[in-house]
């Protein structure tokens, strides 16, 4: 990538940064899964945001998070 693009004008070819595998890998292998926070907001005893945070930590748990 010698130039810019031709419709990037304003974008100088050696701030660009293509990726590659090895740029996306992480640096250590993470022992333990991914760790994901799920916020709800209300405090009433039949919430609906507290019953959709509940059925996506069943999701993540069942994909392995």
């Amino acid at each position: 990538m010698p130039d810019a693009p031709d419709d990037l004008p304003n974008i100088s070819a050696a701030h660009i940064d293509v990726p590659d595998l090895a740029k996306l890998a992480p640096p250590t292998v993470a022992t333990h899964p991914p760790r994901i926070l799920l916020l709800y907001g209300s405090l009433r005893e039949r919430s609906f945001s507290r019953l959709l945070t509940l059925e996506a930590e069943r999701l993540l748990r069942h994909f392995g998070a």
